[in-house]
């Protein structure tokens, strides 16, 4: 399966979103104010020694903003597998020193090269699959919040029809050469020839596109008032398999 490119508006926003950030991170480092050193003085030996070395106190309430808004950043885009993702978990840990503070700076540069370069491409893919789990996640409410015998899994079918047929349509783009997702007079495909043209490519057999079809005939007795064909528990085993599907191949 392919890696899905971030699309060039997202990722001009990202870059956009790292600069301001590594600028008004800058900007902290500039207005700290200069403490100087503290000293004390010895009985002892008669001397005076350096109690505390100086230091850049940084604007806490403005250093907080911007490493919550930093660590918000680097957590949503750096995968875990990635090598900077130790750096990620102690950013949001950082004290405001001013070391601490160039550091962070730093990384963040380190991390929006990656960006440019396209190291983080697989981010698109994953996006999706998180709204895809959370819309199969709000068909399983649904099916929750109903009343047994009232029709109440005919939303929680469309819902999770709507998302299989959305999965499909992207893992025919993610092909080599893709897949149209449109008939040769324009009409979108519907779920069953999208199900079989994944097929003929080898991307699932034929066990999981029976059961792919299955799913697909729920959704359309659903969509189309054929409340009586099937049954709550259909739209349970649908949904259940529907996430499993999402987690297997949509990555």
């Amino acid at each position: 399966m392919t890696k899905m490119n971030i699309p060039e508006k997202t990722r001009g926003k990202l870059l956009a979103h790292f600069d301001a950030l590594i600028a008004d991170g800058a900007g902290i480092l500039k207005t700290a104010e200069d403490i100087p050193p503290e000293y004390d003085y010895s009985e002892f030996n008669h001397r005076q020694y350096e109690k505390r070395a100086s230091y850049k106190k940084l604007n806490w309430p403005h250093y907080v903003e911007w490493r919550t808004k930093a660590a918000t950043l680097v957590a949503h885009l750096v995968p875990k597998e990635s090598i900077h993702n130790a750096s990620v978990e102690g950013l949001a840990q950082l004290t405001p020193t001013a070391e601490h503070m160039e550091w962070a700076i730093s990384f963040l540069k380190a991390v929006k090269s990656d960006l440019e370069s396209g190291f983080f491409d697989s981010l698109g893919s994953q996006i999706e699959a998180e709204i895809a789990s959370d819309y199969m996640g709000q068909a399983e409410q649904l099916l929750g919040e109903g009343q047994t015998g009232k029709f109440d899994h005919v939303p929680a079918a469309v819902l999770a029809g709507a998302v299989l047929e959305k999965a499909l349509r992207k893992l025919c783009g993610q092909q080599q050469p893709p897949i149209a997702i449109s008939t040769t007079s324009g009409e979108s495909k519907t779920l069953n020839p999208l199900i079989d043209d994944l097929k003929k490519v080898g991307l699932f057999n034929e066990l999981k596109a029976k059961q792919l079809r299955s799913w697909a005939d729920i959704r359309n007795k659903a969509a189309h008032g054929e409340f009586d064909q099937f049954n709550r528990g259909d739209v349970e085993q649908m949904i259940q398999g529907v996430s499993n599907f999402l987690a297997d191949y949509l990555k």
